[in-house]
């Protein structure tokens, strides 16, 4: 099996396309993403042929844990360079854990692409607690709200990102939507067109990136009168543009291809 190491904003994704997804994936998942023992990377990809008329592949996605996860904005993107670098298609019909995604290639440059998803309408998210269950030591909240958008998101705008505890603070909030979990972003408005966030993710932990969340801070912060329909989502992996229109969002950045691995076929 041939696994490709992706880099999406500063998510690490290992791709793999394959006929099947192999039933021991979540251990996979565990051993190959381990960045001691294995590649180091967020998650792990499958990209699987479909059997659906219109559909062109199957995405299926573990986080590094283990877990499985709906969808993963920048981790599509991945799985669909992939697939871009090997055809002439330049618009994929992808299938998710969470739907549809329409994925259309934007410029192709050696191993970099920049690639945008229509990452579909987003949601009221679950019941939020009160503020005072959310606070931790290192953060001030000013507001938050909940989203979905094929996965479940928690935004908290906060004074200053300065300071903030990811590490301890992420867990702690995710804790209080247990067993199903849920991401957890802290938001800071810069502009009416560019924000920064910081988040933890279900599953990954403290990750440099995270597409469906800067979709999900994006909406919400709209939503709050903090930022206009375009704005740019300030991320440590990098700069992502989201575009909010009739309930959607698109999303555009960039993907890297980084290297790629030849394993034991398990299956």
């Amino acid at each position: 099996m041939q696994l490709v190491k992706y880099e999406g904003l500063g998510n690490k994704f290992l791709v793999a396309i394959a006929d099947t997804v192999p039933e021991e994936s979540s251990e996979l998942a565990l051993k190959f993403c381990d960045p001691e023992n294995g590649f180091d990377a967020d998650g792990l990809i499958f990209g699987t042929p479909s059997t659906s008329s219109g559909i062109d592949i199957h995405m299926t996605l573990f986080n590094a844990d283990g877990s499985p996860a709906e969808i993963s904005g920048n981790g599509i993107r991945c799985l669909a360079q992939e697939i871009f670098s090997k055809t002439e298609e330049t618009s994929l019909q992808i299938l998710t854990g969470s739907g549809v995604r329409n994925v259309n290639l934007d410029n192709l440059n050696g191993e970099v692409a920049k690639i945008s998803v229509d990452m579909g309408t987003v949601r009221d998210g679950p019941d939020l607690p009160l503020l005072d269950f959310l606070n931790h030591d290192s953060i001030e909240i000013i507001q938050a709200a909940t989203a979905d958008i094929g996965n479940p998101h928690v935004v908290i705008e906060v004074e200053t990102l300065e300071g903030v505890d990811v590490a301890g603070a992420g867990p702690h909030i995710e804790s209080l939507w247990q067993p199903v979990g849920i991401n957890v972003h802290f938001l800071k408005a810069e502009s009416r067109t560019a924000f920064s966030m910081l988040t933890w993710e279900r599953g990954a932990g403290v990750t440099a990136a995270c597409g469906t969340g800067a979709s999900a801070c994006a909406y919400v912060a709209n939503g709050w009168g903090l930022i206009e329909e375009s704005s740019e989502a300030l991320m440590a992996g990098g700069v992502a543009q989201v575009q909010l229109a009739n309930g959607k969002v698109l999303l555009t950045g960039e993907s890297i291809r980084v290297t790629e691995f030849e394993v034991p076929d398990h299956g």
